[in-house]
């Protein structure tokens, strides 16, 4: 199971997955293992061929569900576990056909979850070695930045690697950028309608490209203020300003945020860092189904 996902919501994403894939069945498949007699019983490894944080062990299940039921997945990892390279993830056992016609999508969502699990824990861990004693907690999360249809998945491998979630969508959150600061006339203007009609347990956020904007995002009584694209060197003089003025402001930096990067924003008094790579950009883990007979 997910966290926070109707097993509904889960089987509607990846039934629509699978019509994808699978449209009319598995021609190829059926040929040859399409009666009782040819359709044996096989089992199989999902292998690691590099290390890193596996994410996606319930969707993988859940599409041999879907897919019938008659393939058996045992895991020798749990959700959030550390691999390693050679390491034997899990094993399935079942009829080949049906083997077969869920392999390449479970072998994706496996690979490209894991990937950004693994990513997400290099972020936090690069947190946690760089920040000072003393100095509030610092979130690292994601952004909308995310693959259609995959998104409340990719938000989850990200929380399975340590972080957290940014708003999930454009219904769940204010967060008042540059075009919405053009339309309604400047950051005090567009905080002054924000605060007159926001739903009531809404926080309010402002991103901010330059110091000005950020100090008037403070005084006009933002709850969050998102430092966007700035360096180190100026988010370091101008973050113990703004904590000056508001001293409740919730203070998020994103942008470009490389782990180079995070290693000198974890020294600043910050409270957020909003990583777009995350999900836009995980690279992949290479992991294999082999066959054992």
């Amino acid at each position: 199971m997910i966290e926070g996902l109707l097993p509904a919501t889960v089987d509607r994403i990846l039934s629509g997955f699978l019509e994808e894939d699978l449209p009319e069945g598995d021609l190829t498949s059926r040929l040859f293992f399409g009666t009782p007699q040819s359709n044996r019983r096989v089992e199989a490894a999902l292998m690691a061929e590099e290390s890193g944080v596996l994410a996606g062990t319930f969707l993988v299940t859940r599409i041999y569900a879907l897919l019938g039921g008659a393939v058996e997945v045992s895991w020798s990892i749990a959700e959030g576990g550390n691999f390693n390279a050679g390491q034997t993830l899990a094993h399935l056992r079942g009829p080949i056909h049906e083997l077969l016609a869920g392999e390449r999508l479970a072998l994706n969502l496996a690979k490209h979850l894991s990937a950004v699990a693994t990513l997400t824990r290099r972020y936090v861990e690069t947190v946690a070695r760089h920040r000072p004693p003393g100095l509030r907690p610092l979130r690292v999360t994601e952004t909308r930045k995310t693959l259609p249809g995959l998104r409340l998945f990719q938000k989850h491998a990200v929380r399975v690697g340590g972080g957290h979630s940014h708003r999930s969508s454009l219904s769940s959150g204010i967060l008042i950028k540059d075009n919405h600061l053009v339309g309604t006339g400047g950051v005090g203007a567009a905080l002054a309608l924000a605060r007159r009609d926001a739903p009531h347990p809404y926080r309010i956020e402002v991103e901010a490209d330059t110091p000005d904007q950020a100090r008037e995002a403070v005084a006009g009584g933002a709850d969050i203020v998102l430092l966007d694209n700035m360096s180190a060197a100026m988010m370091a003089s101008l973050v113990p300003e703004l904590r000056e003025m508001g001293r409740e402001v919730l203070l998020e930096a994103s942008g470009g945020l490389t782990l180079e990067k995070v290693r000198d924003l974890a020294a600043i008094d910050l409270d957020v860092l909003s990583v777009g790579a995350l999900t836009h950009s995980p690279g992949d883990i290479s992991l294999r189904l082999d066959f054992l007979s």
